[in-house]
């Protein structure tokens, strides 16, 4: 009786062993899939100002600070 009582109890604690190990694994890659989305939203929150700018500037714009930036000097 007291053979039986500890396979039993080997095999519950086993079993609750695998179950925390799987649940830990999908914390890992729901955290992991965070932290990609929050840098590609990053990213694109870069691009989006770097295209408002670019497309925001005109021609004179940029002649003009090509013109100062870039003319050889007296």
């Amino acid at each position: 009786m007291k053979l039986n009582v500890f396979f039993v109890s080997v095999v519950i604690i086993l079993l609750a062993y695998f179950a925390g190990t799987r649940v830990a694994s999908q914390k890992c890659k729901t955290r992991i899939t965070e932290l990609k989305l929050v840098g590609q939203l990053d990213i694109n929150k870069t691009m989006d100002e770097i295209n408002e700018k670019t497309f925001n500037t005109s021609v004179r714009d940029i002649r003009r600070i090509l013109h100062e930036k870039y003319t050889i000097a007296d």
